[in-house]
């Protein structure tokens, strides 16, 4: 009877006097594994990535960016474009059964199988010269055009991910400074307290203090916010849906060159969205060439069998015929499409001039940004950093031993505070501005 009890105690009415599980008990230990069934997707979705390296984000992208995927597939679609642009019309079959009888048949008395004429024949489309060749050039043309395209979009995506990946980086890099300055400044509380203490400090001194660690604490949590949108900005692009990554990876600047006229050069020759439009100029002027071709239509040739069961006039029993049939271009004569084809085909050079231009600005404003944020992130590095960090440090011990105020104590503190966020920020002003050289140059291998 103790027994029952406990059980009794523990799963409720689900248990006999003597102590045995019923049905119903059985069944609550079920739902319950049902439920953690259920909630299990949920906890692995938001665990995290394992550590990642930009070299593995890169290849997920190249992968499963469903936007790249796409764009695999538009290529797909022109190569379809093309296969049909290199079939030939399908000949037509066409069968007729004619003359029979209504009313009166002359001579009279005669049934339908002695007047009913049929007739099998085959018509076939006869493309005009030139036609099937710029339709094939123009879908050719639009294949390629997809493939660099994709090439292109893959070159921005990469950008892009080497750009999010090391905001991830430096987002994780403030976090954990924005915690190590709090935890220090805890510490700053705690020896202010024991001087409060002493008498060394006043209340309302100490009470400045204790308050000045609500703007650390603040910095956690804006470090933490930050942290999460580059997180966030980065899983999409990687194909991954998940609840947090551990980017693994160097915070230094790397390097990029700098000699820009040989970038412009190499810049236009490998560029896959100058190689787009170049591919699309090609398009259209095969599209025009197929414009004016089509102003004159396409004859159509047949031959015909006639099986004749109306001998009895004197016609013949069995006969073949060829027929002939083209429409006459009198009103149209493609003048639209003409025109039209035109007008794309001029647009398509412009744009194609226009990426010229701008090219080579591009690449010298990339390489301008990266000299500068490499400056600035060297200045940093070396002069500005330390500065501040033993600015910071003799503040700290002198006002340990009442040197100084505590507003100049504090405004060390916050100007290190700064600086080690102004560090990081030009950190990662200098690995985009890197990266924007190389993907303005087309550096990277083509895929």
């Amino acid at each position: 009877m103790p027994q029952a009890r406990w059980l009794r105690a523990r799963y409720g009415t689900f248990v006999r006097r003597d102590g045995r599980c019923i049905f119903e008990w059985v069944m609550r230990g079920l739902w319950r594994l049902a439920a953690f069934a259920l909630l299990l997707p949920v906890c692995t979705s938001a665990e995290p990535v394992a550590p990642l390296t930009l070299d593995q984000a890169l290849d997920l992208v190249r992968h499963q960016n469903p936007e790249l995927l796409a764009a695999a597939l538009n290529i797909r679609a022109a190569h379809g474009d093309l296969t049909s642009a290199r079939l030939l019309p399908n000949p037509t079959l066409s069968n007729q059964v004619g003359n029979l009888p209504l009313g009166r048949t002359n001579p009279p008395g005669l049934g339908a199988g002695e007047t009913v004429i049929e007739q099998v024949g085959v018509q076939e489309e006869l493309l005009l010269w030139g036609r099937r060749g710029a339709r094939i050039s123009a879908a050719g043309a639009r294949e390629a055009q997809a493939a660099d395209d994709r090439a292109d979009l893959e070159r921005r995506l990469v950008f892009e991910t080497r750009s999010r990946f090391v905001a991830v980086l430096v987002t994780t890099e403030r976090l954990r400074l924005a915690r190590e300055n709090l935890d220090r400044y805890r510490e700053t509380v705690r020896v202010s307290s024991e001087r409060r203490k002493a008498g060394d400090i006043s209340p309302a001194e100490l009470d400045k203090v204790s308050l000045e660690q609500r703007s650390f604490e603040r910095e956690v949590a804006d470090a933490e916010t930050e942290r999460t949108e580059a997180v966030a900005a980065l899983l999409p692009l990687l194909g991954l849906d998940a609840g947090d990554v551990t980017a693994v990876g160097n915070l230094g600047a790397p390097a990029a060159r700098t000699d820009v006229d040989a970038l412009v050069g190499e810049a236009l020759a490998r560029r896959p969205d100058l190689r787009a439009l170049e591919r699309a100029v090609e398009a259209a002027d095969a599209r025009l060439r197929l414009a004016r071709a089509e102003r004159w239509p396409d004859p159509t040739v047949g031959v015909q069998y006639t099986h004749d069961q109306f001998t009895v006039s004197g016609d013949l029993a069995n006969s073949l015929g060829t027929s002939l049939s083209l429409p006459l271009p009198l009103f149209n004569q493609n003048q639209g499409e003409v025109e039209r084809a035109e007008a794309e085909a001029m647009i398509a050079r412009h744009e194609l001039d226009k990426a010229r231009l701008a090219i080579p600005q591009e690449v010298r404003t990339a390489v301008n940004t990266y000299v500068i944020a490499s400056e600035e992130t060297r200045r940093y590095e070396t002069t500005y950093l330390s500065q501040a960090k033993d600015a910071l440090r003799s503040t700290e011990a002198s006002y340990r031993e009442g040197a100084v105020s505590l507003l100049e104590f504090l405004e060390a503190e916050r100007a290190y505070t700064q600086t080690q966020r102004d560090h990081l920020k030009a950190l990662l002003d200098a690995n985009v501005a890197a990266f924007g050289v190389t993907s303005a140059a087309a550096l990277d291998p083509s895929p």
